[in-house]
């Protein structure tokens, strides 16, 4: 009888040690699980947590070099080669439009069949002025700068986001008769464009 006690003992205390191994491999598997998830989102965390470009101040959200606007000869903006190579053979001349100091280069006559730009390096008024005052400009992208036109009657001006302290100014006017390979007022001026952001020297 002790002997048959005996043995349902041994096989009770062995049933029950068997039960609390299963149950700590169970919890360290848990353990180890918890820790491996905890581990792959601290490194999730880690790997997205990586600083952000920098951004220019005043709100700008240009991400190419800036240009200096810093110019002493404003017809300097344009070379003569790219001039001619938009066919604006006239000679530039200085002057100003709505008090801001540039450089007019023509095609043709004058007032007669072709067509003339305005370019100006303005050093008093931001890009984002210049989009607060004109709401309805357009915006688009010229040689990877942000920028927004105004096309009226008078002409098709683009203002171009290259300075935190100031802006590229380019206002063309096609006139009647102009070659039909000149387009739009709007295609002059983004032609222009191009050409001056290449001239301008990085800031």
């Amino acid at each position: 009888m002790a002997q048959q006690w005996l043995c349902q003992f041994r096989l009770l205390w062995q049933c029950s040690a068997r039960s609390a191994i299963s149950d700590w491999r169970r919890t360290v598997r848990k353990g180890i699980a918890a820790g491996a998830i905890a581990t792959g989102l601290l490194l999730a965390g880690c790997s997205s947590g990586a600083t952000p470009a920098e951004q220019p101040p005043n709100g700008s959200t240009r991400t190419t070099t800036a240009k200096s606007i810093e110019v002493g000869d404003p017809c300097s903006l344009l070379t003569s080669d790219q001039a001619k190579t938009l066919g604006l053979e006239q000679e530039p001349k200085p002057g100003e439009n709505e008090g801001k100091p540039g450089c007019q280069y023509e095609s043709g006559t004058p007032g007669g069949p072709g067509w003339g730009v305005f370019v100006a390096a303005d050093p008093k008024r931001t890009f984002q002025q210049f989009t607060e005052a004109q709401p309805r400009a357009q915006r688009l992208d010229v040689g990877g700068y942000p920028a927004a036109k105004v096309n009226d009657a008078t002409g098709c001006t683009f203002v171009v986001d290259v300075a935190d302290a100031g802006s590229l100014l380019v206002s063309a006017l096609v006139r009647s008769g102009a070659p039909i390979e000149v387009g739009t007022s709007c295609d002059a001026a983004k032609r222009t464009t191009e050409a001056t952001l290449k001239t301008l020297p990085d800031a």
